[in-house]
């Protein structure tokens, strides 16, 4: 178990509570998608990963906003940037997806804060944030790549 300061954890928490949005959100055809966001956690496979994700929103005619969030991406808190966060907000997506994994506030910062109508992620966030969650039988984190190919054969699949 990681340690992490009351001080920062309780920082944590009224951001969520300025931050969060309160957007209803469903599943949603991708025939009925203007925009997507997609957050990639920064690992190994993460090109590959952002590739995929800009090839299969093009090859849909959708435009899609990919966030490799680095660190300076981050402020101390672990909580994205507000110019970041206001870029994000500023494209306005139908769709966000999170492959992040878990332990990375960052991630559940901006899967909370997205206003997207349509939510996908690879776990569950307590308050049933995401529409979609992507886990595999064995309730093991599938890795990001693999989630992706996933959500896109879901996508193709709602109608």
């Amino acid at each position: 178990m990681i340690f992490i300061n009351p001080l920062t954890l309780l920082v944590r928490k009224i951001a969520l509570h300025r931050n969060a949005s309160h957007a209803p959100t469903r599943i949603i055809p991708l025939t009925e998608l203007g925009k997507a966001t997609v957050l990639v956690d920064m690992d190994a496979d993460a090109d590959f990963v952002s590739r995929d994700v800009k090839k299969f929103f093009d090859e849909h005619g959708i435009p899609v906003q990919v966030l490799n969030l680095q660190k300076w991406d981050i402020n101390i808190f672990g909580m994205m940037k507000k110019n970041k966060l206001q870029e994000m907000h500023d494209w306005d997506a139908d769709l966000f997806i999170s492959l992040a994994g878990p332990e990375n506030f960052t991630a559940e910062y901006a899967s909370r804060c997205s206003r997207a109508r349509f939510k996908v992620g690879r776990y569950d966030l307590p308050e049933n944030v995401f529409d979609i969650v992507i886990a595999n039988r064995e309730h093991q984190l599938p890795r990001q790549q693999v989630a992706f190919a996933t959500v896109k054969d879901y996508l193709l699949m709602i109608i």
